[in-house]
């Protein structure tokens, strides 16, 4: 039998049962009663009492492992928002609104196609959002309802033919993956009071590109609320961010 510290500690009368002797009355302080006709207790009769203190112990310990594991389960992402509704024409001239996009968990950024720098990471890392995302639906045995949605924010120029042509450089075609072009006029309101991410127009001669854009990924999920927003460059927010849009998309999370 494994060993128990409970089980060899010294007996504590209130917490004991009855045929336990208590330290005033142990065999080295009260008189000896040999050789008179006194039954002597054994100390056999302790090991009934061993067994259940550790049978206790152990399913204490079991008890506190599985609180812990309740305890370490995976939080929701908190409601930042509501996404905004939109109309726009994706890479193949077709229509997707906010309602065509309900019931799938999306990771939204924003680009434009002559962006020098920023862009070609922030697209780099969603065809790696889209392999990963390719594999766990995979392992699951069925596709993961994730859709990946870039929005341009240079439509003027970033016609659905340009943005077909961004799009084979990045996009292996392992899930559904939209570049979406708009009206200009409504970028702000879609953008900077819909997503909450600013951009402004910048003089191409600083060499920083015409657009000046925060490099983040928006989650949100199956009812269209935003649920986080993850900066580049960080790999840790990075898998958390794949991790929570496949919870949100499986249901483990709402």
């Amino acid at each position: 039998m494994t060993h128990c510290s409970t089980c060899t500690a010294r007996p504590n009368v209130a917490r004991m049962p009855h045929e336990v002797l208590s330290p005033s009355t142990s065999s080295s302080s009260r008189p000896s009663l040999a050789g008179v006709g006194a039954p002597v207790r054994r100390r056999g009769r302790l090991r009934p009492v061993q067994i259940g203190l550790c049978v206790s112990a152990l399913a204490g310990i079991a008890l506190l492992g599985v609180r812990s594991r309740v305890r370490e389960a995976p939080a929701s992402p908190p409601v930042l928002g509501e996404m905004p509704a939109f109309s726009m024409t994706d890479q193949d001239a077709r229509p997707v609104t906010r309602e065509s996009l309900r019931e799938q968990t999306l990771i939204v950024d924003f680009f434009y196609a002559s962006c020098p720098v920023s862009c070609p990471r922030l697209s780099a890392q969603m065809a790696a959002f889209q392999e990963r995302i390719a594999q766990r639906s995979a392992a699951r045995g069925q596709a993961l309802p994730i859709h990946l949605i870039s929005i341009t924010l240079d439509p003027e120029n970033d016609t659905p033919d340009v943005l077909r042509s961004y799009a084979a450089r990045y996009s292996s075609g392992r899930g559904a993956w939209s570049f979406l072009s708009g009206r200009s006029e409504e970028l702000n309101r879609v953008v900077v009071k819909g997503f909450k991410i600013r951009f402004e127009r910048a003089d191409p001669s600083a060499g920083l590109g015409a657009i000046m854009h925060g490099e983040w990924f928006v989650l949100v999920d199956g009812l269209g609320r935003i649920r986080g927003y993850y900066q580049i460059g960080d790999e840790e927010r990075m898998n958390e961010l794949v991790r929570d849009a496949e919870r949100l998309a499986s249901k483990e999370l709402t």
